[in-house]
């Protein structure tokens, strides 16, 4: 399953800071990186995201940083940007030969988190 995420493809950390005026941290030496929306949603949710191991993790903490949603997917082989129509999102591609999904995460106008997945 490695080669499957030599095939990550993903938009670069400044996308981030473009479309949704996000806080980026990244760490280019270990491929991670880590998308703070706090400041633009007035919720703490990031999403972080590693483009050599193809992992995503979603993470919605309450007032006292308890983790409400935790979710971390392997095998992802895309993450990109949708807007469009007054909303905007982050759509993340994931599965391997058993089973596909897609994690859909909608920022704007509120964070909405939607994932599916379904058996090959």
């Amino acid at each position: 399953m490695q080669d499957m995420y030599q095939n990550f493809q993903g938009p670069i950390p400044r996308e981030f800071e473009e479309e949704f005026g996000a806080e980026v941290e990244s760490d280019p030496t270990e491929g991670v990186h880590v998308v703070r929306f706090k400041e633009v949603t007035g919720e703490d949710f990031s999403i972080s995201y590693s483009t050599t191991q193809g992992s995503v993790r979603a993470q919605l903490r309450d007032g006292n940083q308890f983790a409400v949603v935790d979710i971390f997917r392997e095998g992802v082989t895309r993450l990109r940007i949708q807007s469009g129509k007054g909303d905007s999102s982050i759509v993340i591609d994931y599965g391997d030969q058993e089973f596909t999904g897609v994690l859909q995460i909608q920022i704007f106008p509120r964070v909405q988190i939607t994932d599916r997945m379904l058996f090959t």
